[in-house]
Parts: C-alpha cells; sequence; structure tokens
C-alpha cells in the first residue's frame, strides 16, 4: 500500500481523530478550571469570579498584549529587510 492510499483510506481519520483529542483536552482543561473556581467558591461568587475574569481578559488583558507586541514591532522588526546589498 502506497503513501497516498493510506491516507485516503485511514491517514485523514487519524489526523481528525488526533484534532479532535486536541480539542478535547483544551475544553477539557478549561472545564475543570471551571469546575474547580466554582466548587471552591460556591455558584455565585465562583462565576463573579469567572465572568470578571472574562471581561478583563477581552478588554483590558488584551489592550495590554497588543501595546507588548507593538513595543516589541517597534524596536526588534528591521525596516531595512529586502534592502541590503
Amino acid at each position: 500500500m502506497d503513501f497516498d492510499l493510506f491516507m485516503e483510506r485511514y491517514g485523514y481519520k487519524m489526523l481528525f481523530g488526533l484534532f479532535g483529542l486536541v480539542l478535547l483536552v483544551i475544553f477539557g482543561i478549561l472545564g475543570l478550571y471551571v469546575y474547580a473556581v466554582v466548587r471552591l467558591f460556591g455558584l455565585f461568587v465562583g462565576g463573579l469570579l469567572l465572568v470578571l475574569a472574562l471581561v478583563y481578559a477581552f478588554t483590558t488583558g488584551r489592550k495590554l498584549l497588543d501595546a507588548r507586541a507593538e513595543a516589541h514591532a517597534k524596536y526588534f522588526y528591521d525596516s531595512r529587510q529586502g534592502k541590503r546589498p
């Protein structure tokens, strides 16, 4: 069996399974984090902490990461790229 036939019959199914496994691990870790916070602080306080963490991540945290990326681009980007003799 050559490689193309193997990939056609089994390879893409294996890649799909690996991709699904990676997604399952990512969402599983997030789910365990939510479960641990709710279990530790209770439903109301834990839910409030999770909502505040999401709001922070999508507002202030994002702005901080954008500012850091712009600073690194300013000091580490070589604008002379492609113009060298």
